[in-house]
């Protein structure tokens, strides 16, 4: 793989104990998107500004774009896979096409974590013999979308007046109530300056996590994204 937003596996190690499994890939000098958005106190990094959010998602539909082209899935995308470098943040994937290279009891094991993460395409849940796939990689993207616009994590249930709630479902509930903007993270909804293109964004998340007979492809949604202004 060579992309500028693929991290390159250099080998792995298969060994005969279930655990003897090693990945070897180039170091990358960066925290992960996770650390970024819900890093607490002492906090190492500014809050990312919604430019800078906007950005990330373009460069991660990029990558995704690149590897769908060549027909692999990620497979395991969340936001500690996505890692940010420089002054620019520049995002980079890691841990991508892993099932390649497992069984599939570890491919399941892997889809069921993805599952409590809030990670998991709804198609996989009760699959007879889940695999991942493109389609269930924008999934993940969707809701990594989300998290950029909300500040919330995917694994996190949300308490309101409608119950508790996941995050996707809480997204879905406020866009169909026309209240969009009240789970947008304050840190960028302030002074609603680009409220426009949040609500374009929150657009895009919500087509990402259409079931997936509707689901669009990344190479619509990295349009879709590119297109977005600012």
């Amino acid at each position: 793989m060579k992309h500028p937003g693929i991290v390159p596996f250099r080998a792995y190690y298969w060994g005969p104990r279930e655990q003897e499994r090693l990945l070897l890939a180039d170091y990358i000098h960066g925290d992960s998107l996770a650390l970024h958005l819900y890093e607490t106190t002492p906090r190492r990094h500014s809050p990312l500004s919604f430019r800078q959010r906007l950005k990330l998602a373009i460069d991660v539909a990029r990558s995704l774009s690149y590897l769908h082209d060549k027909g692999l899935p990620h497979g395991n995308l969340k936001p500690t896979n996505i890692l940010l470098t420089g002054t620019d943040y520049d995002a980079h994937l890691t841990d991508y096409g892993l099932h390649r290279l497992m069984t599939p009891s570890g491919i399941a094991e892997q889809i069921l974590n993805l599952g409590a993460l809030g990670y998991r395409a709804p198609e996989l849940e009760n699959a007879p013999k889940p695999s991942p796939s493109l389609k269930a990689d924008v999934y993940a993207f969707g809701v990594i979308l989300m998290e950029l616009l909300t500040r919330r994590s995917a694994g996190d249930i949300i308490s309101g007046q409608s119950g508790a709630v996941d995050l996707t479902d809480w997204v879905r509930l406020c866009d169909q109530e026309g209240r969009g903007m009240d789970c947008i993270d304050r840190d960028i909804a302030a002074g609603e300056e680009h409220s426009r293109a949040m609500d374009e964004l929150l657009a895009v998340s919500l087509r990402c996590i259409l079931s997936v007979n509707e689901r669009p492809n990344i190479r619509q949604v990295f349009d879709d994204l590119c297109s977005i202004s600012v």
